[in-house]
């Protein structure tokens, strides 16, 4: 009895097997996401990504800052900190909206070469 279900068992994984090798499906197309032909293209689609979520994240954190500002209350340490936090997110915003325009200026440099 034992080996009378080894043996179905085994069977019909094989036959398992031997219809693995059969595919049936369509053929499909890939479509390109990002709609960018040239490497130049995706660096520009990809600043301007980075540009779309940085911008919103860096005015939070000025309101932060003014919010670290107005609740300083003279203190100097605190002062600092805020300060810094300030211009920190100058200098960050400055450097996002700086990569988005030199990226752009490139691929528009490359373009027309």
């Amino acid at each position: 009895m034992f080996i009378n279900k080894t043996k179905i068992f085994l069977f019909s994984i094989i036959y398992a097997m031997l219809n693995i090798g059969t595919a049936y499906a369509e053929e499909y197309m890939l479509v390109n996401p990002i709609n960018a032909g040239t490497f130049g293209q995706v660096v520009e689609k990809f600043a301007q990504l980075l540009t779309k979520i940085g911008i919103p994240i860096a005015t939070v954190f000025l309101i932060w800052s003014g919010l670290l500002f107005v609740t300083a209350r003279g203190n100097d340490d605190q002062l600092k900190k805020a300060k810094g936090t300030f211009y920190w997110t100058v200098v960050g915003t400055a450097i996002l909206v700086g990569a988005y325009a030199i990226a752009s200026a490139i691929v528009n440099f490359a373009e027309k070469l």
